[in-house]
């Protein structure tokens, strides 16, 4: 072997640790820029709620006769929760909500997907979903207490009836959203329909159904307030009905906060791990409450 090949080796050899080093140094940047943008991120969210906190300390010392401040709130919190007199209304509005989003997702996943993948069908039910989501929210819940009486059953239905359309609407676009070719190759390649639902519809379709779960969830929360607050005698709203009639806004931001507090866990605890294991393929992404 000769001086020159030996020489040439050698500054291939270097040649290739140089690249190496270069894509490492490459890596440790990105890295890098990745922490500080979740410092930076950790840093704008917290600020983010102590400006809401802030917001409310001077709410309450410009509008001390009318609006408590937190630690008066929270105080008033605890003694609730002494007498069990929070958990037990959490509880109940807790199910009624469970219950209502369960059914609303099942019945708004089927509709928004058959409406998207038919023509026909989506004529035929266009008039049902402009009307119910067009209809005062208000307008259900007080039909459904006047026909069916002042009973969950009521309460539960006119709370589906809220949270179908809006499930619809986001299932039905996403269909229209699918990969044709996709489906394509599924019928060339002799997939049942069941087995095209499953290893190509479905999978297009769920960030729809995670993003329009997280939404749902959240309409179903503040609705069942309303719906409780004018026809039932337990849960969070009637609490808050109940306190307004003694002008007590202590009471009443006591259960609102709490119910605040309880949606975000929820959100960001179950929601959110549920979309980290439905989008476990993808690059990792911070979720928070907004999505």
């Amino acid at each position: 072997m000769t001086i020159e090949a030996i020489d040439d080796g050698a500054r291939e050899a270097n040649g290739r640790e140089a690249r190496a080093d270069a894509v490492l140094a490459r890596a440790a940047e990105r890295a890098r820029r990745q922490r500080l943008e979740g410092r930076v991120g950790t840093a704008l969210q917290l600020a983010s709620y102590a400006s809401i906190l802030l917001l409310w300390l001077l709410a309450a010392r410009t509008l001390g006769a009318v609006v408590p401040g937190p630690i008066e709130t929270f105080e008033f919190i605890g003694r609730e929760l002494e007498r069990g007199t929070l958990l037990a209304h959490l509880w109940v509005t807790t199910q009624r909500v469970l219950i209502a989003f369960v059914a609303a997702m099942v019945a708004g996943v089927a509709i928004g997907a058959a409406m998207g993948s038919s023509r026909r069908l989506d004529d035929l039910l266009q008039g049902w979903l402009v009307m119910t989501l067009t209809v005062p929210r208000i307008l259900l819940f007080v039909v459904a207490y006047l026909t069916i009486g002042l009973t969950d059953r009521a309460l539960v239905l006119a709370l589906v009836i809220t949270v179908v359309p809006t499930i619809v609407v986001a299932i039905r676009e996403g269909t229209r959203a699918l990969d044709a070719s996709l489906l394509e190759m599924a019928t060339a390649f002799r997939r049942t329909r069941a087995q095209a639902w499953r290893h190509v519809i479905l999978p297009q379709l769920t960030p729809f159904i995670i993003g329009t779960a997280r939404g749902a969830l959240a309409l179903a929360w503040k609705m069942v307030v309303l719906g409780e607050l004018i026809g039932r005698t337990s849960g969070v709203g009637y609490q808050i009905s109940f306190y307004f009639q003694f002008f007590n806004m202590t009471g009443i931001l006591a259960y609102g906060v709490t119910m605040m507090v309880l949606l975000a866990a929820v959100d960001l605890g179950v929601m959110g791990v549920v979309q980290r294991l439905a989008f476990r393929w993808r690059a990792p992404v911070r979720v928070n409450s907004t999505g």
